[in-house]
């Protein structure tokens, strides 16, 4: 008696009830592991990409900053540049850099103590720094180019070229994220499809689950746990997958002085691919043998 007890016979497979299973996993889920964490990686490395960028960009969007320089043989003229400077749209203010200011900073930028910063400070031309506002008309570099070129000045076009990179960026920042939206739903069907062939290939199961009172929620709740599964495991695959990206271009990063940093995209990545999993498995799950239709 207790040998039948015991006994299972081998045609029956023990699982839970639902969808889930426990690891490993058919090839149904690995494959819609593999191809949401690719996804998620390649996602993570953008944002990355774009982390690095805006490091290397400098925060311009608060204090944006261009400088003028006069040569010195004009500087008797550097107090009407100035004014001129100052009447134009978006610019908020408009300081005065001497010489040896400029030296010493020069110094400390380059990190060489041995510098005189008498002697070379005499060899540097008048600066003026501007700072302008966060929101400035299209033509305001045009303008100050403009007012210096009268006074037979320049302007750190680098600096322009680092500001319209900003511009740049943002642009680029809001295409990648209507793109990672667009991506998550394929990734939400990716894990819809594949728990949609379980669903059906369990249709009897559930049918008798139903049958036998079980509530939708219920039957569903196993599928939806194996969703979340299959995307945060992907998330949290994908996220460890970034780190041989980082160390492999730590080096080349570190002289531009990008630090970047793979922890901020954890919880993002992880919130994205456990949303994405549960998304795809309500989907797959939306249309379960409702009570209405289970014959009495």
């Amino acid at each position: 008696m207790s040998d039948r007890i015991n006994h299972v016979p081998e045609r029956i497979e023990l699982r839970l009830p639902g969808g889930f299973q426990l690891p490993p996993f058919g090839i149904h889920q690995f494959l819609a592991l593999m191809i949401v964490c690719v996804a998620l990686w390649a996602l993570g490395a953008v944002w990355l990409g774009l982390q690095g960028a805006q490091q290397w960009v400098g925060s311009w969007q608060g204090n944006l900053q261009l400088h003028v320089y006069l040569p010195v043989e004009k500087k008797d003229q550097l107090g009407d540049l100035k004014g001129r400077l100052s009447t134009i749209e978006g610019v908020d203010s408009v300081r005065y850099i001497n010489r040896k200011e400029a030296a010493l900073w020069m110094q400390n930028w380059l990190g060489d103590t041995s510098l005189d910063v008498d002697k070379f400070s005499s060899q540097l031309p008048e600066s003026l720094e501007l700072t302008l506002a966060d929101e400035r008309n299209d033509f305001i570099f045009s303008d100050i180019r403009d007012e210096a070129a009268r006074f037979g000045a320049s302007v750190n076009e680098d600096e322009i070229q680092l500001a319209n990179a900003h511009e740049l960026l943002q642009s680029i920042r809001q295409l990648v994220l209507f793109v990672s939206v667009i991506l998550a739903l394929a990734m939400a069907m990716i894990v819809s499809n594949t728990l949609r062939m379980i669903l059906l290939a369990r249709a009897d199961e559930v049918h008798l689950m139903r049958l036998l009172g079980a509530k939708e929620w219920f039957v569903r709740m196993p599928f939806i746990m194996e969703g979340t599964l299959l995307g945060g495991g992907a998330a949290l695959l994908g996220w460890l997958l970034l780190w041989p990206l980082v160390l492999g271009v730590s080096s080349w990063a570190g002289s531009l002085g990008i630090a970047l940093s793979p922890f901020t995209l954890l919880l993002p990545l992880l919130f994205g691919g456990v949303l994405v999993g549960c998304l795809g498995a309500m989907i797959a799950t939306a249309k379960l043998i409702s009570p209405d239709s289970v014959d009495s």
